[in-house]
């Protein structure tokens, strides 16, 4: 599932947003610069949906930082109407821009827009994720462990695909729950631990292996 990080200090148009693309995308979120460009580095989106207004840093700043090392497609939001500025955020590498308030639709279709140029001059993706005795297909959903067929229901699925992208990282619940439900985590612990019990107890039947998913106190889960 491909990624795409919203940089919006505004909670209802961030929330608005994440309603609208979760369907179809991962969806990663920051309220403020510097914890944009610290999702960014960690997670490596691709697409960027960049508000100019934000606390901390502006939108134009993040910007700048990000095409220091990266050519990830950048959408901005911004509620300025000036042919001036949007000449000069262009300039500054932004790749599109809408101006506040927007259509959905007209977001949805130039999101859809920019990462399917990203596609077209892109290496093709591997179509699977592994890790030690774990695959996971990613086109036909087919998952196996040590040669044996595991079904998952949706949301393990999901948790599942998110540990493997990066099997080295330590991701807090928090990350797991709002990337997979795509809604804030606040009182949701509960519903998390029993998803990731069931997951761990499907991945260990199939092997009689202890641990596949592990606890990392204090911080979040990983896979071993």
């Amino acid at each position: 599932m491909l990624k795409i990080l919203l940089i919006e200090d505004h909670t209802d148009i961030q929330q608005l947003l994440r309603a609208v693309l979760s369907p179809q995308y991962q969806v990663l979120t920051a309220l403020d610069g510097i914890k944009g460009l610290q999702v960014f580095s960690e997670q490596h989106p691709d697409l960027i949906i960049l508000d100019l207004m934000l606390p901390n840093i502006t939108g134009e700043s993040v910007l700048k930082t990000i095409r220091k090392t990266s050519n990830v497609p950048v959408l901005v939001l911004t509620a300025i109407q000036s042919k001036t500025k949007t000449v000069a955020l262009l300039t500054a590498g932004a790749n599109d821009y809408l101006t506040k308030p927007f259509d959905i639709d007209e977001l949805l279709a130039r999101v859809q827009v920019q990462l399917r140029s990203t596609a077209s001059t892109s290496p093709v993706e591997n179509t699977t994720l592994a890790f030690n005795d774990i695959r996971l297909n990613l086109t036909t959903h087919q998952i196996t462990v040590s040669d044996h067929a595991l079904t998952l229901p949706k949301k393990e699925f999901q948790i599942l695909q998110l540990l493997l992208k990066d099997p080295h990282q330590v991701f807090a619940k928090a990350q797991l729950y709002e990337t997979v439900w795509g809604e804030p985590y606040q009182g949701a612990e509960n519903t998390l631990n029993v998803h990731l019990s069931n997951l761990r107890i499907k991945l260990n039947a199939l092997t009689g292996h202890s641990k596949y998913i592990v606890s990392v106190w204090g911080i979040g889960v990983r896979l071993v």
